[in-house]
């Protein structure tokens, strides 16, 4: 996911750099349906008198449910395709709570919890479920991405080595065999439909 802020401080979301769609889309897609909610979500982070960054957001979004928010990032990530509601929870479940598809491992756990002082960022990093991204965590890279665009702060130096991390020869193994066996999974399931 790639975050960004346009010049009318809307706030853009490109998932697999894709179409970008409203942060505010996604956000309904993970569970917080309504206006009110997402409002009261940000209200401690979005005190800039002029900028209202979330409400920016919210004009510009077409979605105002749960499933328009799904069809919404639905449409951008497999345009032409039949974009419904069940058809999008089943992908957006599969694309960032599913273990198999979107880990962000243990030091990506840790570096996070650290990232946004939790307060002891080594507790749980080893299980799965902490492992995947979850709702909470996109409500706080979002009131992060807030915090920077009004304070105007420095963000965090991309090229700085304490931001890098060495990949063992085991961990490159694992990740290349990963996405074999996912694609002979695929098309295993292709061929044994085909067969039907």
């Amino acid at each position: 996911m790639e975050f960004e802020t346009d010049a009318k401080n809307v706030i853009w979301v490109k998932i697999d750099r894709k179409r970008k769609v409203a942060i505010t889309a996604l956000l309904r897609a993970f569970g917080y349906a309504s206006d009110e909610e997402i409002l009261s979500l940000f209200k401690d982070v979005d005190t800039h008198p002029l900028n209202k960054y979330i409400e920016a957001t919210i004009a510009k979004d077409s979605a105002t449910n749960e499933e328009e928010g799904l069809r919404e990032v639905y449409k951008r990530i497999r345009p032409g395709d039949l974009a419904t509601a069940d058809n999008a929870r089943q992908l957006i479940h599969a694309m960032f709570f599913n273990f198999d598809r979107y880990d962000l491992g243990a030091v990506g756990r840790y570096k996070f919890n650290t990232r946004f002082a939790k307060e002891n960022p080594e507790d749980g990093v080893t299980e799965e479920q902490n492992r995947i991204l979850r709702k909470e965590d996109l409500v706080d890279i979002i009131a992060e991405i807030i915090r920077l665009n009004i304070t105007q702060d420095e963000p965090d130096d991309v090229d700085h080595l304490g931001n890098r991390r060495i990949r063992a020869v085991g961990e490159l193994i694992q990740q290349r065999f990963r996405i074999g066996l996912a694609r002979m999974e695929r098309i295993v399931r292709d061929r044994m439909s085909t067969q039907d």
